[in-house]
């Protein structure tokens, strides 16, 4: 499922078969719920790819099969995303995190992981990488989101309440419409929360078989919460140094129409992403032009190379 509200246009089609995405890969029990896993490739150590909200494993499609030549590479839908059960709620860091730690257990795959978290996936596998900092070789981080950012950006810029209410508002609203019925085509309802503006180049029945739900909303807007407190304060309190880990944040461009506020945010989103890079002393956060908050869609070949690099320089540190 990827959410109408929060998915980007897509890239030109490539030539990859993507009906792939119509059905599940591997329905991973998690303690009587179950994840659905996609592995592609061989070899060590493995890349861990961890979504942004909303998103599932066909968020990575431009990336996914082409880091595979390298490494093992797994993506997976957090609950109630894609072909995932619904996960009990709040939908924290701890909670995703647990997910995923039951989920690659249960799978048995086992450690080193080089961790790739987008947007507020990046959140997620930092407090991973802080509880099983032994078992983690490496991190890739793209835009990632940072510990109450919310809070953050109001305080900069007031007129940031009114962005956020109505992020609130959507998602919310796609809870309440959903859950009464998929509404018609052509409709304002169907446009905003059935409508997917990121799937022109996947095939018809993959977009059928991840059409949104209400609780695939329902997720979301949890998740959203998290942010704003609880998932802000596990990360805040678990932050640990990663020492000498390769580590590479991946921000966005400078958006070409940003107004005075944006702008101003956008210095303290850059702000942040230097101190994440600073958690370890190989961290490097590297500006992506013409890269927009969705690098992995945007510029996906910064994000290979990146993950390659992270990936070559843990197998080294592996060899010393």
């Amino acid at each position: 499922m990827m959410l109408a509200s929060t998915t980007p246009p897509a890239p030109a089609a490539t030539n990859l078969d993507w009906a792939v995405y119509a059905h599940p890969q591997r329905l991973v029990d998690v303690g009587g719920r179950r994840l659905n896993l996609y592995c592609l490739g061989e070899g060590a150590p493995t890349v861990i790819l961890e979504s942004g909200l909303g998103s599932d494993v066909t968020s990575w499609r431009y990336v996914h099969s082409t880091l595979a030549k390298t490494t093992r590479v797994c993506a997976y839908d957090r609950a109630g995303y894609g072909f995932s059960d619904i996960g009990p709620e709040p939908r924290t860091a701890a909670s995703v995190t647990s997910d995923l730690a039951a989920m690659l257990h249960s799978a048995k795959i086992p450690p080193p992981y080089v961790l790739v978290g987008q947007s507020l996936g990046g959140l997620y596998v930092r407090l991973f990488a802080d509880i099983h900092f032994s078992d983690v070789t490496g991190l890739v981080l793209l835009d990632p989101s940072f510990e109450h950012q919310v809070q953050v950006y109001t305080a900069a810029t007031p007129t940031f309440v009114a962005a956020n209410k109505s992020q609130h508002e959507q998602l919310n609203h796609c809870v309440a419409v959903l859950t009464s019925g998929r509404p018609a085509a052509g409709t304002a309802d169907y446009e905003q929360c059935v409508a997917d503006p990121g799937s022109q180049d996947v095939p018809p029945q993959v977009v059928a078989a991840l059409a949104p739900t209400a609780w695939n909303y329902r997720m979301a807007v949890s998740e959203l919460e998290g942010l704003e407190g609880a998932s802000s304060d596990q990360v805040e309190q678990a932050q640990r140094s990663y020492e000498d880990m390769p580590l590479i944040v991946l921000t966005a461009d400078v958006p070409p129409d940003a107004d005075a506020d944006e702008l101003a945010r956008r210095k303290l989103w850059v702000a942040a992403h230097d101190r994440l890079a600073h958690l370890s002393t190989r961290g490097e956060n590297r500006i992506v032009q013409g890269a927009n908050h969705h690098i992995h869609w945007s510029r996906p070949e910064a994000v290979i190379a990146a993950v390659d690099e992270i990936v070559g320089a843990a197998r080294a540190k592996a060899r010393r």
